[in-house]
């Protein structure tokens, strides 16, 4: 008979006995990044630490959700970790014979296919087994639990810091670390872990124990092959040496097994050392749905049980799928709903993940839909044969601006909500706030992300590229304190940065082209765009740099001249003055365009301003405020001008070739005779603009406001995303029209007559 919460909870010891695979989960004191069991102690790394969701205040008879979905089963989740006995039996056994064995070295690889439970093996049965059998000659252990990240050594250095100084944030420490982990002996090897674990107080009775969860991460989002080497050789290193103070344990995808071959050493302990995770038998499957629900209180039906079996035995990658339905189906018995139901309602264990994120990002706006693409497509990691893992990437990546802030952060709560769980916060010392997919699962189970992957396979590497240099630059930047304090040490500093960090040359020219061109679901960050703006800039200075190192008492008089008229430009540009024309804006502009300052022109108070004929092009405008401006002949070629607003101005003749006008205004504009050819119009305002004799020629109009829009005598030939219903709503004339829409459905001579 299964006993209830409460009467288990009556006697510890009788807890300990009866509940077989599973570890009392009380003696776990969970502080943060730090896990107490009775003889170990569990160091999480920054982004090993989940940030948790808000519970949800639902009464019910029934006690914790004792399934864990797309999560892992940590160390504290063990006393709802069946099925898996033999399996952390015969773990044990192997990590207690390699720490005997003086000549083996103390490295144990757990692999096995995507979703075959390793993380959950390693965290919620191997760590539990050696809280409860210390191994010979060591009264406890110290787990240092981590995920190398796209900085191993950062990562590795972060929780061994913590190990030594007991702060949850030892940056000064993590530092120092890193350093000592970057840099080999004399002898040419990587010491700095085995140097390190020597150094740990009490490290003679307590074994260090270093556990690489997704050691995958290495090959896949470390991009730095000298970091890479690093922090290989030190984990081997330390695994290898006499004084045998340090253990290491890595759990992996077996299908990077490949990888490992690279490195002289590696592969040959994943032969020799490694620990396949097999297939869960029937017998298991049906411990591991049935125990956790007689531990919390409600049993499952035989039924139900075998149902689920049927639909998860011999499907390669299904436990994480599962539990996403067990889950499901324990909330559906909160509500009184009969678990055959509901399985039948997420249609089973094999359509509940795709059918329920599915239903979720349905749910959300047009506008929230085109954002949380973006969110996921930034989640997934395309190596060079497109192969797809789970990617961590810091939620600053995935704003491109301010105003979309709000919104991309309440789609990100939506997906991470209790009970949903698709996706998982956490928080990095270095990136802050950080996010990933909870589990492969989803990205190999969700036709629609693998659907939007194809579609943007190459924008991807190249968004994920650059947003990578942009991190290096800032990491460089922090690392250094490189802040400019005077009016030398800003153009020095703008030097000093650029031959190794900044874009040059044809990177970055095709960095630029991506920013203008790239669809809002792989836009780049605000950072990317601060960074590709940075090389512009140097790019710029270059030549004025040169020179003025061999004229410097010609610079001691210029170069306050120069910067004295660059704070004008921002005092007159940037302040509010009811759109009262300034006599100087015109020149101002130009001067700041000129000298490479035309970046801070963004977000500008522009507005009835006399502007004609001024070279804007390939300078970014975005939230600049042009209303009832004249720019007759201006040229915004190649210029992003995100949310700028050009409501009532007078465009005639102006060049918007290939322009970046994402959300940009242009309601009751005179845009006669301009030429937005290939020009991103996506969800642009042109209601009420005179557009006659315009060059629409290729120009992208996706979700544009068309309404009343004048196109006597426009070109729209090759136009994209242009939809009937749009353009019936737009005022035509000798309109040439794209060949998809034919004349049957839109006369483009329809308001001729008027």
């Amino acid at each position: 008979m299964v006993k209830s919460p409460s009467e288990l909870n009556q006697n510890p010891l009788e807890d300990e006995t009866n509940i077989t695979g599973g570890f009392n989960q009380r003696t776990w004191e969970v502080n943060g990044n730090v896990i107490q069991g009775s003889s170990v102690t569990v160091y999480l790394s920054a982004s090993a630490y989940t940030i948790p969701t808000e519970k949800e205040t639902k009464p019910t008879q029934l006690g914790e959700n004792p399934y864990r979905g797309l999560d892992v089963f940590r160390e504290e989740d063990s006393m709802y970790f069946f099925g898996r006995e033999k399996q952390i039996e015969r773990l044990w056994e192997k990590f207690r014979d390699l720490n005997e064995d003086e000549s083996a070295y103390r490295f144990l690889p757990i692999y096995g296919t995507s979703g075959s439970g390793k993380s959950s093996l390693t965290r919620s049965g191997l760590i539990p087994e050696l809280d409860k059998k210390p191994l010979f000659g060591y009264q406890k252990a110290q787990i240092a639990v981590l995920f190398p990240t796209t900085h191993p050594l950062e990562s590795l250095a972060t929780v061994l810091a913590r190990i030594v100084t007991n702060d949850p944030s030892p940056v000064e420490k993590t530092a120092e670390f890193e350093r000592v982990l970057k840099n080999p002996s004399d002898r040419g090897e990587y010491e700095g872990l085995r140097r390190i674990a020597n150094q740990i107080p009490n490290i003679h009775e307590s074994l260090l124990v270093v556990v690489v969860d997704q050691f995958e991460e290495v090959f896949t989002l470390c991009k730095d092959d000298e970091e890479r080497k690093a922090f290989i050789a030190n984990l081997l290193c330390a695994a290898k040496d006499a004084d045998r103070h340090t253990s290491v344990i890595v759990t992996m995808r077996s299908d990077f097994l490949r990888e490992t071959q690279q490195y002289p050493g590696l592969d040959g302990l994943f032969s020799s050392n490694g620990f396949l995770v097999p297939s869960m038998q029937r017998e298991e499957l049906e411990m591991a749905i049935a125990k956790p629900a007689e531990i919390a209180g409600h049993s499952l039906e035989p039924a139900i049980i075998q149902l689920l079996i049927e639909q998860t035995q011999g499907r390669e990658g299904a436990l994480p799928l599962l539990q996403f339905a067990l889950q499901r189906i324990w909330e559906g018995l909160e509500d009184g709903i009969d678990p055959a139901e509901t399985l039948e309602k997420i249609g089973g264990v094999g359509g509940a993940l795709a059918g329920e994120v599915q239903r979720l990002y349905e749910s959300l706006s047009p506008e929230d839909q085109i954002l949380a693409r973006r969110i996921f497509l930034a989640l997934v990691n395309l190596d060079e044969s497109d192969k797809t893992t789970r990617r961590r990437a810091p939620v600053s990546e995935l704003i491109s601006n301010k105003q979309e802030e709000p919104a991309i952060k309440s789609i990100i709560r939506r997906f991470s909500a209790r009970g949903v769980r698709f996706l998982s916060t956490s928080q990095d010392p270095q990136q802050g706030k950080t996010l990933e997919v909870t589990h492969e699962a989803l990205i190999h189970n969700w036709d629609k992300l693998q659907g939007w992957l194809s579609e943007r396979r190459e924008q991807l590497h190249q968004k994920q590229k650059i947003e990578r240099y942009a991190e290096e630059w800032r990491s460089q930047i922090a690392e250094e304190n490189c802040q400019p304090t005077t009016i030398l040490k800003h153009l020095l500093w703008y030097r000093h940065k650029s031959p190794d960090y900044l874009l040059q040359g044809r990177i970055l020219r095709e960095a630029q082209e991506f920013r203008k061109k790239a669809a809002q679901e792989v836009a780049l960050s605000e950072l990317a765009t601060e960074f590709i703006e940075a090389s512009q800039t140097r790019k710029r200075h270059k030549i004025f740099l040169s020179m003025g190192f061999l004229i410097v008492p010609a610079l001691l008089i210029l170069i306050p001249v120069h910067f004295g008229m660059i704070n004008r430009g921002r005092e007159v540009l940037f302040t509010e003055t009811d759109c009262k024309p300034s006599p100087d804006a015109r020149f101002l502009i130009k001067y700041m365009i000129r000298t490479g300052y035309g970046r801070e022109l963004r977000g500008a108070n522009l507005c009835n301003q006399a502007l004609g004929n001024i070279n804007f092009s390939d300078v970014n405008l975005s939230q600049a405020n042009f209303s009832g401006s004249s720019l007759t002949g201006a040229n915004f070629r190649d210029s992003e001008l995100k949310d700028t607003n050009f409501k009532k101005a007078f465009l005639l003749g102006a060049n918007f070739q290939r322009a970046y006008l994402s959300h940009a205004n242009f309601q009751e504009a005179d845009l006669t005779n301009t030429d937005f050819s290939e020009a991103t119009l996506e969800y642009a305002n042109l209601q009420g603009a005179d557009l006659r004799n315009a060059n629409l020629v290729g120009a992208n109009f996706f979700e544009t406001n068309l309404i009343n829009t004048v196109l006597l005598n426009a070109n729209l030939e090759n136009a994209l995303s242009l939809e009937v219903e749009q353009i019936r709503q737009a005022k035509l004339c000798r309109t040439t029209l794209p060949s998809y829409i034919d004349s049957q459905s839109v006369d483009p001579n329809k308001d001729c007559s008027t």
